[in-house]
């Protein structure tokens, strides 16, 4: 009878030890895959965040010189600007460079920014994913955009349009025909998946043989910034420039 007694006892210590052990591994692979769960929202919510805060190179603006009064004053100042476009297999392409002479020595890079509703650049869509830019011209703080050095092809369409080498969408073409009509009635651009059109101008003051970017944000407007440290691409442009591969475009 003791024997029998022990026995039961032990099957009954036996199932509540299984018991305890399911119930335990249950609760770690529970854990686990909430975990889980939380790591996958929150790389989730980076990548949206690194959408919304990213932003796209788009030009350079080197200084290739200026010409300085006696008394200091920067009277000309001769740039070199070379756009950006999306080449093969994704990669940024550079576009033909332009010689541009501005009075003084703070540019403007006008162009037109068209803004896609929040939820294309969070979900990082293919073709809505970031916001687009069509530079318009280069003018100095003495000058009036109209008076500036345009940075349109020769048919007067952005040269990111007009490239042959580059991929430009059937979108980027459509919103481009369409661009006066959106700036005139905003009310349409949420058919076409847009927040807003808007033209925008970016200023610096610059100084001989340093390098400037023009960046697009993904989610927002243009950023004009100087590039920090040395680049070999200074040196490059320069000796490209020497070799006269560049077409002279004066402004007024």
């Amino acid at each position: 009878m003791k024997r029998f007694f022990t026995r039961v006892l032990w099957i009954l210590i036996l199932t509540i030890f299984i018991a305890l052990a399911l119930s335990l591994t249950h609760y770690i692979i529970s854990r686990q895959s909430q975990l889980a769960r939380l790591l996958r929202q929150r790389d989730h919510l980076r990548k949206v965040i690194d959408r919304l805060t990213g932003r796209t190179r788009r030009a350079e603006l080197l200084v290739d010189g200026q010409v300085i009064s006696g008394t200091g004053k920067v009277l000309q100042t001769t740039l070199l600007w070379r756009e950006f476009t999306v080449g093969p297999h994704g990669r940024p392409l550079p576009l033909p460079m332009k010689k541009i002479i501005i009075p003084g020595h703070t540019p403007f890079v006008d162009g037109f920014v068209l803004k896609f509703q929040d939820k294309y650049v969070e979900n990082g869509d293919l073709l809505r994913g970031k916001s687009l830019a069509f530079f318009r011209c280069i003018y100095a703080n003495q000058q009036s955009p109209d008076q500036g050095t345009s940075l349109y092809g020769p048919d007067g369409v952005p040269l990111v349009l007009t490239n042959k080498n580059g991929h430009p969408n059937g979108l980027e073409r459509q919103l481009w025909n369409r661009i006066a009509t959106l700036m005139r009635h905003p009310r349409q651009c949420p058919k076409f998946g847009l927040q807003l059109v808007q033209q925008q101008a970016v200023s610096l003051p610059v100084r001989p043989g340093k390098l400037y970017e023009i960046y697009l944000q993904n989610d927002g407007g243009l950023e004009f910034v100087q590039k920090l440290g040395g680049s070999t691409l200074v040196r490059q442009l320069l000796k490209q420039a020497s070799l006269g591969q560049n077409r002279v475009l004066s402004a007024p």
